[in-house]
């Protein structure tokens, strides 16, 4: 899914007047019109006073764009900078995946050891090995998932690793890949006991201060920095200092702060070998296998992609009030770094999709031209074996629909996007170069779809079709309210003309639909949400259930 979204090219401009630019840094590009593209897609950090972004393009070595856009510090009128500092994290995980591997240079551990031997008690430590916990395949169930999950005061490395020890296991190691703080922790921690130092340490010594990383560090809570970007969170229009959030639980996953220029330090000394090996880094950057000898676009702290015929390395990271992106196209020698200091961000602000614009419009001469297909006509009677909900994983769903005898595509928190048919169950995303075949079973009822795109092939299986039931809509007002999940993140569910509603950060609003009055579902997602109700019949909690999880919210107080 995350496919479809990071590759469809087009940004929102928003006519805007231009003020506030800060030009500290810049340098002016040497590719043609790279200076009014990112301008255009940063165009709404400009107006006003907002959060901000700082974005840095490198090209063959050399630095050929950096800027900030918008407020580092909002309260004390501080623009964005290229030296302004930003948590990153979790493109932290990289870091902390370099540190093993370079530990595994100097005979200290292998991947292919198993965890019980550096924590002889962990249940069923003898399983799991270094190289699932790398690649998110270990199966241990990741810690923020836990019940009144909140990172808002200290704890010690030994208490995090003895709750994560009590939870029971996602799925048994190496059967599946699902994105894991918990592993990453670990890694930290074996990181600190296998040099004797700390994490904060290892990493000062053995990468930022031989790179010139002098703006990283591991960020500590209560500490001020010099060019420290505040974080905020924005609703709507309206911004706010993000919540509070105690770094100790992020020790290996997401705890370091840096800026663009020393992340493209980074960047220039890994893909130029002067931190790992060539053979510790092709490992690096393969794609994970499982045990049914399956592949997963991750590799060891990176995620591994392909973009119309081009290769992608890259992680984005997020933090309590930030989001953060770096890539890398290792044959153009391409780095695209994009930091901004708010979550949810700014309107049409997504580092993710921003950076991916960029690389596209520098690229756009060297990328296979997006396939396009000719329009096969397909009867309506076919076409309704297709329309349902597709599996797409981490609760998200291809919703198939039908529209003046044409099938439409829509993925969570994307407009639907019409499938143009090559075959009689083959169909092309219009304007994109993805292609999507449904599958039926031997009784002709579609059960899958297989999504192919740049080489790269996914299956989403057919969720059962549910339809909704008729309830009071005055059970709405019980639930209505908003719901905190921990960890920066909450949803609220509204009542609208006797209809119940969900919206959700950098999401589009959400009819929920009754399967009952505490049970919910929706069409365009993967996931259900059930009420709990107090004794004064007033919910109290609700739980959003996916992929066999279980994410609990409390009701916050009016």
């Amino acid at each position: 899914m995350k496919k479809i979204i990071g590759y469809i090219s087009s940004v929102i401009i928003f006519i805007t007047l231009i003020i506030s630019i800060n030009l500290q840094g810049q340098e002016k590009s040497k590719i043609p019109g790279l200076d009014d593209c990112i301008s255009n897609i940063f165009k709404n950090l400009q107006v006003g006073t907002m959060p901000g972004a700082s974005v840095l393009v490198a090209q063959n070595g050399d630095i050929v764009y950096q800027k900030g856009f918008g407020y580092a510090d909002i309260e004390k009128k501080i623009l964005v900078t290229p030296d302004t500092k930003f948590k990153i994290g979790s493109i932290s995980k990289q870091f902390t995946a370099v540190a093993i591997l370079k530990l595994q240079e100097e005979g200290k551990i292998k991947i292919e050891d198993k965890l019980s031997k550096y924590i002889p008690d962990f249940p069923r430590g003898n399983e799991v090995t270094i190289y699932q916990l790398l690649t998110h395949t270990s199966g241990i169930h990741s810690f923020e998932y836990k019940q009144n999950f909140e990172m808002t005061k200290p704890i010690t490395p030994k208490a995090l690793l003895d709750s994560i020890e009590k939870f029971p296991y996602d799925f048994n190691p190496g059967e599946r890949h699902l994105y894991n703080n918990s592993g990453y922790f670990i890694l930290g921690y074996f990181v600190a006991q296998l040099s004797g130092k700390t994490l904060s340490e290892y990493l000062t010594e053995t990468f930022f201060k031989p790179l010139g990383m002098n703006n990283t560090g591991i960020y500590e809570t209560n500490i001020v920095l010099n060019n420290e970007a505040q974080g905020y969170s924005m609703n709507g229009e309206a911004v706010k200092k993000a919540d509070f959030q105690e770094m100790s639980w992020t020790l290996g996953v997401g705890s370091i702060y840096s800026t663009t220029k020393d992340l493209y330090k980074w960047n220039e000394a890994i893909f130029n070998g002067k931190v790992l090996s060539d053979a510790t880094l092709k490992a690096a950057f393969t794609q994970a296998v499982l045990n049914n000898g399956g592949k997963v676009d991750y590799g060891f702290g990176w995620f591994l992609s392909t973009n119309r015929g081009l290769k992608f390395i890259q992680h984005s990271g997020v933090s309590s009030g930030f989001y953060s992106y770096l890539e890398r196209q290792p044959e153009n020698k391409l780095t695209i770094c994009v930091l901004c200091n708010s979550l949810p961000t700014p309107k049409s602000i997504n580092p993710i999709l921003n950076g991916q614009a960029i690389s596209e419009f520098i690229l756009q001469d060297k990328m296979e031209k997006q396939y396009v297909g000719t329009d096969t006509i397909v009867s309506e009677n076919i076409l309704k074996k297709y329309a349902g909900r597709y599996n797409y994983g981490h609760g998200m769903a291809m919703l198939v629909t039908i529209k003046d005898k044409q099938l439409f595509g829509q993925i969570t928190g994307q407009a639907p996007n019409r499938l143009t048919p090559i075959s009689n169950n083959e169909f092309n995303f219009k304007g994109t170069n993805a292609k999507i075949k449904f599958v039926s079973d031997t009784s002709s009822i579609v059960e899958r779809l297989i999504q192919y795109q740049d080489g790269v092939s996914f299956e989403a299986n057919r969720l059962k079709d549910e339809m909704p039931v008729k309830i009071n809509p005055d059970i709405f007002d019980k639930l209505t309210g908003k719901y905190d999940f921990g960890n920066n993140y909450a949803i609220e569910i509204v009542k609208e003309n006797d209809k119940l509603f969900v919206l959700t950060p950098n999401m589009p609003k959400y009819e929920l639909l009754p399967t009952s009055e505490l049970d919910y579902f929706m069409m365009e997602a993967a996931s259900r949400i059930s009420f709990i109700l107090n004794k004064d019949g007033k919910a109290e909690s609700l739980t959003s259930t996916f992929d066999g999880m279980t994410m609990p919210g409390k009701r916050l107080v009016d």
